[in-house]
């Protein structure tokens, strides 16, 4: 078992000095500047943030194993949304790679789970169609935006019950004209919305609240914000988990999260960002199937009194990584035929009999066919990820 230094990724959207999890982490190896966002955490051996081990004289995780590991694990610090956005497949992934390098690193899919470690807000999937279509009837900016008629014809779809592929295109059609908007009529639409919901003692409500929010981190017109009238918008409990295959629109809002996703920074973005929009891309490649808030979260499997594993196995055929949740004062983490790394949220303690002593957070890797004891005087919360295959 050894100790790994990960990479900070200081993106824009993290959360600022020591209240971040990341630059708690980070401070093991160097003081945090308070004033900088510290937004990622990185583990693995991705070539944009390796890992290396501490008592092995700083060599690299890859190095010292001698492979490529096929999964990417992560902490996540949030304080801003992140992009509205999505991750291809493996073949569209390549396609992608090949066209535009630049922006896209990889050639491999990006499978993900999040799992929140504090209260953690997300946009995920499309909304069931008939809350799609209450919207679409109520704001008469999503009228202008997405076209009156297009929407009656949404309308007649779902009331007649036609063909849920009918449904899907005429979605499809209403986004696409929603996100092709030109910026002038999106400026003026994302006023008039803020002028309505106040008029109407409508900004308590929760998706109003939602919208000045964002309008406040993006001010200058993102048609993004429009989109929390067509996905779901999720508040994660510390524990719970989400599950995004390839194409699910998403984007985390704020709090922090554990991440594990396939080796793969490939992301294709469309709004609530700065960064390079590829919309045309993701309208095409979106998976335009309603899905409700409870289908959007992913429930762990109890394997042990301290264990909870998140094998995306069992409802899809992500054979990337895996999660286990580990949680007690005292137990065994059992050994496998691949090595790991671990996490530690909170706790101190010790393992293998005292040898080794963990305080949190910190980061360890666990050699292949090696089990671990903990003992703690409190209840520690770890993390642990590793390839099924």
């Amino acid at each position: 078992m050894h100790p790994i230094r990960g990479t900070v990724q200081p993106y824009a959207w993290g959360m600022i000095g020591s209240s971040s999890l990341v630059a708690q982490l980070a401070s093991k190896f160097s003081s945090i500047i308070s004033t900088q966002p510290y937004a990622e955490y990185w583990m693995g051996t991705h070539l944009k943030g390796e890992s290396y081990l501490i008592d092995n004289n700083q060599i690299s995780l890859k190095s010292y194993l001698n492979i490529d590991l096929p999964f990417l694990f992560k902490i996540l610090s949030i304080e801003t949304a992140l992009s509205i956005q999505a991750h291809p497949n493996k073949e569209h992934a390549k396609i992608l790679h090949k066209k535009n390098p630049k922006e896209y690193p990889d050639d491999n899919h990006k499978p993900e789970m999040a799992i929140a470690l504090t209260k953690f807000e997300c946009l995920c999937a499309f909304r069931p169609y008939n809350e799609i279509n209450e919207f679409l009837k109520k704001y008469k900016q999503l009228q202008i935006l997405c076209d009156k008629n297009l929407i009656e014809q949404f309308s007649n779809a779902i009331s007649s019950n036609m063909d849920l592929s009918i449904q899907q295109t005429l979605l499809k059609q209403l986004y696409s004209n929603l996100m092709q908007s030109s910026s002038i009529i999106i400026s003026q639409c994302i006023n008039d919305h803020l002028e309505y919901i106040l008029s109407i003692s409508d900004s308590y409500n929760e998706l109003s609240n939602l919208f000045q929010r964002l309008n406040k981190q993006f001010p200058n017109g993102d048609v993004g914000l429009f989109s929390i009238y067509f996905f779901n918008y999720i508040i994660l409990n510390p524990g719970e988990a989400i599950l995004l295959k390839a194409n699910i629109p998403h984007a985390y809002l704020h709090g922090q999260c554990i991440e594990c996703m396939a080796c793969s920074d490939n992301v294709v973005r469309a709004g609530l960002t700065p960064k390079f929009k590829d919309i045309s891309t993701l309208i095409d490649m979106l998976d335009y199937q309603p899905l409700t808030i409870e289908q959007t979260k992913f429930v762990g499997k109890k394997i042990s009194e301290n264990i909870i594993q998140f094998d995306p196995r069992q409802v899809s055929n992500i054979d990337d990584f895996i999660v286990e949740e580990i949680k007690g004062k005292n137990g065994l983490i059992n050994a496998i035929d691949k090595p790991s790394l671990i996490v530690i949220i909170q706790g101190q303690g010790t393992m293998n009999e005292g040898k080794i002593s963990f305080n949190e957070p910190s980061v360890y890797l666990i050699d292949k066919q090696t089990s671990i004891d903990f003992k703690s005087n409190n209840d520690i919360l770890a993390y642990r990820a590793y390839s099924p295959i």
